[in-house]
């Protein structure tokens, strides 16, 4: 699905009068005139912007479909500053479109080759019959999730192996938990590659650019201390479909219990128990709840 642009009619009627007169305007030849303003456009075209768009599976065995229009305000830096539900859908869609626009980049608007702070106006469609589900560029994907003793830290490492034939490089967002610290990206080779951050109205994302077929990413996690018991509760959210992944919580002497019973139970060969998930597939952006409670 793709972020588009309002239709443009053009009339036949008087052409070649018309195009007589225009040919000799610099818009018409392509030249924009001094005083014209360039206007801003997402770094890498609206298809990048299209692909930060997810329509929900929920909302689409209602049948909701239409268009969701942002008025967002460009910065001079690129970076969008502030956005407007200027024509609404569905709570749930609106919040997915101007989220989209939030977290993308724009090249600014230009007026005298200088940049200038604009609003501008991005219609989004939602059209049953144009969307198609996302395939994964995972062959493997897997997540970690080490509680220490004391419970009051836990470490996720995420591990994920692209298809070979994947055009890269990637760039992958993650949505990250309240209280996610030290957050880290490394290549297969163990390369630390860098990141940044960028926060919306679901949280903070970490973000990065991946061009090996092999990653790795993850961080620290302290739960929120409540009458005495401590709680991992982690919304996973990314901007990429996974093939059917796996979560494993591994622990020492530690007791664990969990929302949902684990797959498969067992010892390691270091001693430390290890609980495994097997997850379904999920679509770009679809949430996947992992709640561990600790007695």
């Amino acid at each position: 699905m793709q972020a588009r642009l309002p239709r443009v009619l053009v009339f036949s009627f008087g052409a070649i009068i018309i195009l007589a007169a225009l040919s000799q305007c610099a818009w018409f030849n392509g030249k924009p005139l001094e005083s014209e303003l360039v206007k801003p456009m997402p770094i890498g075209g609206y298809e990048i912007l299209s692909t930060r768009i997810h329509y929900p599976r929920s909302i689409q065995e209602q049948g909701i479909e239409g268009t969701v229009t942002i008025n967002a305000l460009i910065s001079e830096g690129g970076i969008v500053t502030e956005t407007r539900i200027a024509n609404k859908l569905n709570p749930e869609l609106d919040r997915i479109a101007a989220n989209a626009v939030q977290r993308t980049l724009f090249e600014p608007a230009l007026r005298n080759g200088k940049p200038e702070g604009v609003w501008i106006s991005i219609p989004i469609i939602f059209a049953l019959s144009e969307w198609r589900k996302k395939s994964s560029p995972f062959d493997s994907f897997e997540m970690i999730v080490r509680p220490n003793a004391a419970y009051q830290l836990f470490d996720i490492e995420i591990h994920a192996i692209m298809k070979t034939e994947m055009e890269l490089s990637r760039r992958f967002e993650v949505l990250l938990p309240i209280n996610a610290e030290k957050s880290w990206v490394k290549t297969g080779t163990g390369q630390v590659l860098n990141f940044g951050s960028v926060r919306d109205e679901t949280g903070e994302w970490l973000i990065f650019e991946v061009d090996d077929t092999q990653v790795a990413f993850g961080f620290n996690y302290r739960p929120v201390i409540d009458q005495g018991n401590q709680e991992f509760h982690y919304v996973f959210t990314m901007n990429h479909a996974l093939p059917a992944w796996g979560l494993a919580v591994i622990y020492g002497e530690q007791t664990v219990s969990f929302e949902q019973a684990p797959d498969r139970i067992f010892k390691q060969d270091d001693g430390k128990m290890r609980f495994e998930y097997d997850l379904e597939s999920l679509e770009a952006y679809e949430l996947r709840y992992l709640e561990i409670r600790l007695k």
